[in-house]
């Protein structure tokens, strides 16, 4: 049987007008025609908009640049009604995460107003990391109770790559999973039906 390519969405990480890499930050000539590229390769970018994450205060402007073209952004939403700011200034879909939300209330408020969400699953050296009452749900009954409220998309997330294996085989089998940051060389190691959140360097050549 042949084996179906793995589906990979590219994590950029933006700060301010700045898009980072490993080595810092990447020049501007070029970013906007790599990024449409890799839109158009992968159908999707998942943007890590660092002055929302770290600031509260999502970076917009860069969003607008790609309206309508798959962006799926990560701002650090804290309360419901700002997914609609990000949502209208052009993302296709918003990740609410574990390290922001204070708990399920505030995500099934969010869903209530659109069904373009993600649930976000914030590992940190394969500890799950959260406030409120994230923190005392296992990743699987965080996905079981997303999807409950009809979000069916969740990204489980360690910069380390230490994500707990078995997050992936206890996943409800109607979650849409993607797991990350996978180096290349790691791919083979998720499960078919796993999507790998990669670095996006990793897979779209920088132009120098």
């Amino acid at each position: 049987m042949e084996e179906r390519e793995r589906e990979l969405l590219p994590r950029l990480v933006v700060r301010k007008d700045s898009v980072l890499s490993a080595e810092g930050p990447v020049p501007k000539e070029h970013t906007v025609e790599l990024i449409e590229d890799a839109l158009e390769r992968f159908g999707k970018v998942l943007v890590w908009d660092l002055d929302g994450i770290e600031r509260n205060r999502p970076n917009l402007r860069f969003i607008r640049r790609f309206e309508g073209e798959g962006l799926w952004v990560d701002a650090g939403i804290r309360r419901a009604e700002s997914v609609i700011d990000v949502l209208v200034a052009g993302a296709d879909r918003v990740a609410m995460g574990t390290k922001t939300i204070r708990d399920l209330e505030e995500l099934s408020a969010a869903r209530e107003l659109t069904e373009n969400l993600a649930l976000l699953v914030d590992f940190a050296h394969g500890k799950l990391s959260g406030w409120g009452d994230m923190p005392r749900m296992a990743p699987v009954q965080l996905m079981r109770s997303a999807r409950r409220i009809g979000i069916e998309t969740t990204l489980v997330v360690d910069e380390s790559f230490a994500v707990p294996r078995s997050v992936f085989h206890e996943a409800p089998p109607d979650v849409r999973l993607y797991a990350g940051i996978v180096p290349s060389r790691a791919f083979t190691s998720l499960p078919e039906h796993v999507g790998a959140i990669v670095d996006f360097w990793e897979v779209v050549p920088r132009k120098t």
